[in-house]
């Protein structure tokens, strides 16, 4: 993978989690009633912890995945490559 592609994945994680903590959570939150996630807990690990212990945050990890796969795909179409190369 070229470098060019390793930082678009970056920023495609980085608005997902921007999104996700925006827009989507607080709509989980409203609609389903689950805690809310929580940017004042302490740092490091526990922290991290805590966002990932929480159902939201279950939601926010594993929601990621099929956002990652739609990019890449969409991107190789988009640039007329093979999705192989992107694999790689």
């Amino acid at each position: 993978m070229r470098s060019h592609q390793s930082l678009e994945i970056l920023v495609v994680a980085i608005l997902y989690i921007c999104v996700f903590v925006i827009v989507v959570g607080p709509a989980l939150d409203s609609i389903a009633g689950l805690e809310t996630l929580s940017m004042d807990a302490p740092r490091g690990v526990e922290r991290t912890w805590d966002l990932v212990s929480k159902p939201q945050g279950w939601i926010l990890c594993l929601g990621y995945v099929p956002v990652h796969f739609a990019y890449l795909f969409v991107r190789a179409r988009l640039a007329g490559e093979s999705v192989d190369s992107y694999w790689v």
